[in-house]
This record gives C-alpha cells, structure tokens and sequence, in this order.
C-alpha cells in the first residue's frame, strides 16, 4: 500500500526529505493551487493576512528549513539541513536571522562522515540553542538521535549521541522546567521501531529514558512539556500494512506512561505535532485518508485525559500533508504543511506548494492559503509571532530543479 510505504519513509530517519524529492520543478497547479500565486481564501468573514516578506538560503546545493522559532530579539532560528556541495554529506544547518528575515549568522554541526539533519530548534533560557535531529556523520551506518547545545552566536557546547544500534532519530526538543532537555524520535528495539523519549539534564547526560508501542511500528514526532511536569507525546502506530493509527502518549514526569490513545478511521493516519491547550487539553495535527481516497489535513481536539472532543479535515482533492500545529492567541488554531497535485500519494504527485489554515477554537476553518511562487514549497513549521502574525519554514526548488534552499515566510 502506498500510503504505508509512505508514512515508514516518512516518519524514520532520514527519509523524511523524501517529501520533496519526488517533486517535478514543472507542477500544473490546481484545485487549492495556482501557480506564482499566494492563495488567499476567506471562508468565515476572518480576514486572511498577506505576505509580508519572503527569503530563501542557500548554496549550490540542498539546503532545507524544518524548524522555526522567533527569537528573544524578535528575529528567527532555523534549523534543518545543508550541503556545501552536491558530493559532500548533509550537515545539520541553524541559522539566524533579523526580524526581517536577512541572515546574521549560520553554522554547521556533525562529523566526517554520513548524514545529518535538525528536525527541531528551542532558543533557551541563557539566550542560546538546542537542536535535535539526527546523524550517522560519526559512525556511517549507525543513525543516532542528535542534540546540539549551542551559545547565543551559534556557536557549539556541547553534543550528544543516544541511542542503541539501529536506527535512531530526534525529532522534538522542549527545555524543561528544571533547566534540561526532553526529546522525542523513535528508536528500534527487536527489531521493532518504538517511541523514543529522552530526558537530560543541562549537559545533555540521559536521566532516563523511555520506549512506548505496541504495533508493528511506531514513531514519536513530537513532545510538549505539561503542566503538571509530565510530557505528551505524538506519533503514529502502524497496527498492519493498511491500518495506521494517529498516537499519543501521556507519561509522568519520570516518562512513566499515564495514557495513550489511537485517534483516525480505516486506512492511514499519522500525528505529526501536539500542544497542550490553555483548557488543559490537546490538540494533534497531522494527516488522514480515513474518508476516502484523498490525504487531508487532520486537527483533532481532546480533553486532558485524551478523550477526542472533536476533529476536523482541511484541504483539497490530492494529497495535503500538515507538519505543525500551534495554538493561537485567540484559541484558534494554526496549520501548516503542504498540498499536491498529481496524485493521491507521494509516488503520483507532481508538484506542490505550502499550505497555511487558521481555524477558530472549534477547528472551523476561518481562512486558508496556500504560498511559494516559482517552483515548489514545503511548509514545514509554522509559530504564531509577537505582532499576531505567522512566521514559516520550508524548503523550496526556487523554479530550478537542480538543488532546494531554505524558505521563510512571514504573514
């Protein structure tokens, strides 16, 4: 089944750059798409915002953008993936730049060898950076989750490797109350890929660690410290080869499980963020083809104990691919991610660009856009920022089909 092909790919270790891999340089865009065009679409009287400015980053090779935050100075930290040259390893990439999006500083981390790549960034409280993602750059074959501490200019404290064997990788990171790190990925235990949870203290040591799943695999995509100091975990539980479940997972503040639920229909369904609601909750974002051949946005909202109150699916005809949620000031909500054309499934499509949904406390949609002129565009993170408005990560081919640079957007 293609749409499980996809989600293995997608969800372990590096494969999730096949997202963009698969993309012709030459999409026909329709439906939500229109090409050179920034969509906006108005469905409740909620006035869609503009672009402000756009910017992209890059060198003569791939260069991808998967995190996103606004920064104590009011500018933004990115981190993802580079390569200095289409024969050299992939680097993990943190970038920083001024409220306008124009670049004041980047640095590179990993070893000699292999891959890396920075899936998430959290500036922390002495004014630096942590990142997690993952690499084999220091033993080729052997992928590790990553984490990488740095000052404020960027510049490396420490690193980390965990993880046993197998596959290994980091794919949330959150500065915990009492001054250390929590990380999310996913790890393979007998050969059974589990939802991975790592606690350290400030140095990146392990305090402890935690497996969870009981299907045929499963992944852990993203990690929210509660409030009551506990965490909460999404991923996906794949229970057979046409049959993956959207998962969370609620655990004390020793990474002991409380709960865990399964949320979505028949066929595939993956969560891919989770934040902990101002009324306690929680709300998921992800994907689902629960209702027929289309792949959809997917919001779901539950109470404090996991019990789902209620869904939502956004997007349309085609594939559409939602990789971050956010809470809003308003109670609202935030999506983005991407919408292709060409097809039902990655393997099909041929073209698409960012996707960007606002809905109101409910999850109905108050305004959609979809982003990104010549080319292609991923939308990969998305935080509301200090003013009101958006800010996004993403990668794009820029209309040329020969590398990708790093895309940030502000609305």
């Amino acid at each position: 089944m293609k749409q499980y092909e996809f989600v293995v790919k997608l969800l372990a270790a590096c494969a999730v750059f096949c997202i963009l891999s698969v993309i012709s340089a030459n999409a026909a865009i329709s439906d939500l798409n229109t090409a050179n065009k920034t969509i906006h679409v108005n469905t409740r009287g909620v006035a869609a915002p503009q672009v402000q400015w756009e910017q992209t980053f890059g060198g003569s090779a791939n260069s991808t953008g998967r995190g996103v935050q606004q920064t104590n100075d009011d500018g933004y930290i990115i981190t993802g993936f580079t390569q200095s040259s289409a024969n050299e390893s992939q680097k993990v990439y943190l970038l920083k730049t001024d409220s306008f999006g124009k670049k004041q500083w980047d640095q590179t981390f990993g070893g000699n060898m292999g891959n890396g790549t920075g899936r998430a960034v959290r500036q922390t409280v002495d004014g630096g950076y942590i990142i997690v993602g993952q690499t084999d750059s220091f033993s080729v074959g052997k992928l590790k989750a990553y984490l990488i501490k740095t000052d404020s200019s960027g510049n490396k404290q420490w690193e980390k490797t965990y993880g046993g064997n197998a596959v290994n990788y980091g794919a949330s990171v959150q500065q915990t109350t009492d001054g250390g790190y929590v990380f999310v990925g996913s790890t393979v235990v007998d050969s059974m890929p589990l939802v991975y949870l790592v606690k350290t203290d400030s140095s990146g040591k392990v305090q402890w660690e935690q497996t969870f799943g009981n299907g045929i695999q499963n992944f852990g995509n993203s990690v929210w410290q509660s409030a009551d100091g506990g965490y909460i975990i999404a991923g996906a539980k794949v229970q057979s080869s046409d049959q993956v479940y959207a998962y969370l997972v609620k655990t004390d503040s020793s990474g002991s499980m409380q709960w865990d639920q399964t949320y979505g229909g028949k066929g595939f369904n993956f969560a891919t963020s989770v934040q902990q609601t101002t009324d306690s909750g929680y709300v998921i974002g992800g994907v689902t083809n629960s209702s027929g051949p289309n792949q959809y946005f997917y919001l779901v909202k539950t109470n404090s104990s996991g019990a789902k109150q209620w869904n939502q699916t956004y997007g349309g005809k085609g594939l559409n691919l939602a990789h971050a949620v956010q809470q809003t000031t308003d109670g609202g909500y935030i999506m983005v991610g991407d919408t292709f054309v060409g097809g039902t499934s990655l393997l099909t499509a041929t073209g698409s660009h960012g996707y960007l949904v606002k809905t109101d406390s409910s999850g109905s949609m108050q305004w959609q856009e979809t982003f990104g002129g010549n080319g292609n565009i991923s939308g990969q993170d998305v935080q509301q920022t200090k003013d009101g408005g958006y800010i996004i990560v993403g990668s794009t081919d820029s209309g040329h089909a020969s590398r990708l640079d790093v895309y940030l957007a502000k609305f």
